[in-house]
């Protein structure tokens, strides 16, 4: 049987919280709690400044020298180096780009650009719909091109459905 959870608990499960002094890292209006941090996070107290220095000194003062100067050629490595613990990888193995539909758009472009005579996209029948959008889009752009949707659970019939006319798997 469990025990109900009182608001005193709660309360003191918050006071001993070691991450709880992060909340003053945002900025957040007294008394909300928010959740979302997907789509349009808190902002973090920190930024203005950093985005006035970019804007003002980076880009405005040191144009394009700000490339190297600041380490902005840089920063998909810097960033991934950063991150790669998170997921278990060394920090030369991952490198931060655009999000995922940018880089499945390009990526698709560039391998049916590749070789004109392949003009065939395999992917993933139960693919994220924002997935199958793009890789639908894609196919559109190029004559003769198409999607063929293969169930990548089935190992036999993934092996079937690739051939050498493959742009992209």
């Amino acid at each position: 049987m469990t025990t109900p959870v009182t608001r005193q608990e709660c309360a003191a499960r918050d006071a001993a919280d070691p991450l709880a002094p992060f909340r003053d890292e945002f900025v957040l209006p007294e008394g909300v709690v928010y959740l979302d941090g997907n789509s349009l996070g808190a902002l973090p107290r920190a930024t203005p400044a950093r985005v006035a220095q970019v804007v003002e000194r980076e880009w405005g003062q040191r144009l394009i020298a700000s490339w190297n100067e600041a380490g902005w050629w840089d920063k998909p490595r810097t960033l991934g180096a950063l991150l790669a613990p998170l997921v278990g990888a060394g920090a030369d193995e991952v490198v931060v780009g655009d999000g995922t539909s940018a880089n499945l758009f390009k990526t698709l472009v560039a391998a049916l650009r590749l070789n004109p005579g392949r003009r065939v996209v395999v992917a993933e029948a139960g693919n994220f719909p924002t997935d199958r959008y793009i890789a639908q889009g894609v196919v559109e752009l190029f004559d003769g091109a198409s999607v063929r949707p293969v169930d990548v659970d089935d190992t036999a019939a993934l092996t079937a459905a690739l051939e050498p006319g493959d742009a992209a798997v």
